[in-house]
């Protein structure tokens, strides 16, 4: 049994004319990338708003810090207002986050991908825009909804009675400043997981959509790349590092950061599988016509055994192929476009070693 893993040897067949379905699927494949670039800035759009929001409503409530550069930017902030006392830094988050991503870019477009660059850039931007309008306009509503050291927060049925405002103010800036020193240990917990939650979310549907929210986000990509390093432990570590630098401020702070940081990878980790691997298993009449397209269309290779139709008693091969999770749709569609009776299996890998290709999302 022999192993191919690259097609840049495949042999020519002596004709350069391509089968007929693939010149008549060319418009399918501009509508489907078509397709695919608006889902693309949909879900980093849609996740960039969700995760600045909660950092800002959430995590900055709490006292908290998130990950990567937005926990350094909040880090930066933090100590700025705890030495100084100058509370109006706070509105700066959103720029400290647009600045410190900037050379962190260039590597993003160099080393992944620029279609992954592109819609980091839009997420950042979308960030420090919406960071610094909803730092600078809006108080947390989670300030007046949750249960702090004096009280109780307001109902849902409360937010229609005219009372309910979150403008920022001078009034609603000293609510929200004494919500966070009379805060319970049980709200500051509930304020954790939802953000945990939320922000985990947000980053997750970046990442889903071929960007990212920026930051060590980049390099976590670029090491999964070209290290094959597990997205989530590389994240792990730099967060925990960024915690662990927090206690400059509050030791209790970073109890409760753990227990977001879990929460956030938890969700990160569930919803962001683009980049673990597949095996997928072809069994066809069609050896040939498969091998070539699929040799032609991707950069990986693939194993090609022989097997008998136990009810059948036909020949048939077996195609062994490791794809990207990203990948996998497209080798399905292919597939069937060749063979509409191939039977197809699918299964989740946990490691590969060895001279394999990687791609990035593009």
């Amino acid at each position: 049994m022999e192993t191919e893993q690259s097609h840049n040897d495949s042999p020519n067949h002596g004709s350069s004319k391509k089968p007929n379905y693939i010149f008549s699927n060319v418009n399918i494949e501009q509508n489907k990338s078509t397709k695919h670039m608006c889902k693309a800035i949909f879900l980093v759009s849609l996740g960039s708003i969700i995760y600045s929001f909660g950092v800002v409503w959430l995590l900055q409530l709490g006292g908290f810090f998130s990950g990567g550069v937005t926990g350094l930017s909040q880090l930066i902030v933090g100590i700025v207002e705890h030495f100084t006392g100058n509370t109006t830094i706070r509105g700066y988050i959103g720029l400290f986050v647009g600045l410190i991503n900037i050379p962190l870019l260039l590597i993003g477009w160099r080393g992944v991908s620029k279609h992954f660059a592109l819609l980091t850039v839009l997420s950042i931007a979308l960030q420090t825009i919406l960071m610094s309008i909803i730092s600078n306009l809006t108080i947390s509503p989670f300030a007046l909804l949750l249960k702090d050291g004096e009280g109780v927060g307001k109902g849902i049925v409360e937010l229609f009675d005219g009372s309910f405002n979150i403008a920022h103010n001078s009034a609603n800036f000293m609510l929200e400043t004494d919500f966070m020193q009379s805060m319970l240990p049980g709200t500051r917990l509930l304020l954790a997981i939802i953000g945990g939650l939320v922000t985990g979310y947000g980053a997750a549907l970046c990442l889903m959509g071929g960007g990212s929210t920026g930051g060590m986000d980049i390099i976590s990509n670029y090491l999964v790349m070209k290290k094959r390093i597990s997205f989530t432990k590389y994240q792990f570590i730099v967060d925990f590092t960024i915690i662990g630098l927090s206690s400059l401020i509050s030791v209790e702070n970073v109890l409760f950061t753990v227990v977001r940081l879990i929460v956030y990878m938890k969700v990160l980790q569930a919803m962001y599988q683009t980049y673990q691997m597949t095996r997928i298993e072809i069994i066809t009449d069609k050896e040939e016509e498969l091998k070539k397209v699929l040799l032609e269309k991707f950069k990986h290779g693939m194993t090609i055994y022989d097997a008998i139709g136990g009810y059948t008693n036909r020949d048939k091969k077996v195609f062994e192929i490791y794809a990207i999770n990203f990948e996998v749709p497209e080798y399905l569609a292919l597939v069937h476009t060749v063979d509409p009776k191939a039977f197809i299996i699918t299964t989740k890998v946990k490691m590969i070693s060895g001279n394999y290709v990687q791609r990035s999302v593009v």
